[in-house]
């Protein structure tokens, strides 16, 4: 049983993850899954739990604890918590695109 009280989406989208304190664990995976604290992510090889990583995928980056990475057939499937919404970031990260094009407008005038 699922005991998550947080809607999940499924995604397939490629992911650059890198460690916060240690630039040499870094690695590109698959982002599986997202919900507004957490993503679940497939890798190519195991990544110390604990850490603070970040991920970015797209324009859009998030940071936070890696709570898990278990074998998940040849590959690892690791888990992240976020503090911050990912709603909320990928909304305020949008909005800065916007405000971004808004002021690059006003510059070519």
């Amino acid at each position: 049983m699922n005991r998550r009280n947080r809607l999940r989406f499924s995604t397939d989208m490629i992911a650059t993850i890198t460690s916060v304190d240690d630039p040499d664990i870094s690695m590109k995976g698959r982002l599986q899954n997202l919900s507004a604290h957490g993503l679940s992510l497939i890798v190519p090889g195991e990544i110390p739990t604990g850490i603070i990583v970040k991920v970015e995928w797209g324009t859009f980056h998030v940071q936070g604890q890696l709570l898990y990475c278990q074998p998940y057939g040849k590959e690892y499937r690791a888990g992240l918590e976020v503090e911050d919404s990912i709603y909320d970031a990928t909304f305020a990260h949008k909005e800065e695109e916007k405000k971004d094009a808004a002021d690059r407008k006003m510059h070519n005038k």
